[in-house]
């Protein structure tokens, strides 16, 4: 079955998000903290999406993730521990990562979790987002979200990004555009 949605008298076909080419994305920018933040929209299609709490071995498992990030943090990064980070330290480690991995001494699967639970954590705190699991059709993930805004990131799959892609920055960049598009929910925009 074909999505279509009628804007502005013109027909968008709406594909699934593997889908997208660079022509469907829309780019845009975002003055946030004096800062100017660059990204790309596109519609669409939503998968059905089941939304689930953590149990107890998730919140195990996420505290032994951040016990791991604050070593990382303080051993990579100067005066900074697992109390004051910011996504541009974060940043930092995924730059020194993408440079010299073999000095981390752990795989990618290993640092990608611990980075993006640490990522997902700042969220949580700066954005009073909850953290869940998020199963579709393509398997299950954590995230963070704002159940009553609609709102979910998946702070894992943007580490892997990251370093997949070698984005430079973009951990900050998506805590940004988070606190954007937050606020354009909250107006109602």
């Amino acid at each position: 079955m074909e999505n279509i949605i009628f804007e502005s008298n013109k027909k968008i076909m709406v594909k699934k998000h593997e889908d997208l080419s660079e022509e469907d994305y829309e780019h845009e920018s975002a003055s946030v903290d004096g800062e100017t933040t660059h990204f790309k929209t596109a519609v669409t299609e939503n998968p059905a999406q089941d939304y689930n709490d953590l149990d107890i071995d998730d919140n195990t498992f996420i505290k032994d993730c951040l016990d791991a990030a604050d070593y990382f943090i303080r051993t990579y990064l100067s005066d900074s521990n697992i109390g004051n980070y910011t996504p541009k330290s974060l940043d930092k480690l995924v730059d020194q990562w993408n440079s010299d991995n073999a000095k981390f001494k752990c795989t990618q699967d290993y640092f990608v979790y611990v980075i993006g639970f640490a990522f997902g954590q700042y969220l949580v705190k700066m954005y009073n987002m909850k953290w869940t699991k998020v199963t579709d059709e393509y398997g299950t993930d954590y995230a963070t979200t704002i159940k009553e805004l609609k709102f979910t990131n998946f702070p894992i799959n943007s580490v892997l990004k990251a370093i997949e892609e070698k984005r430079e920055g973009s951990l900050n960049a998506i805590s940004l555009m988070n606190k954007h598009h937050i606020s354009e929910l909250l107006k109602g925009d």
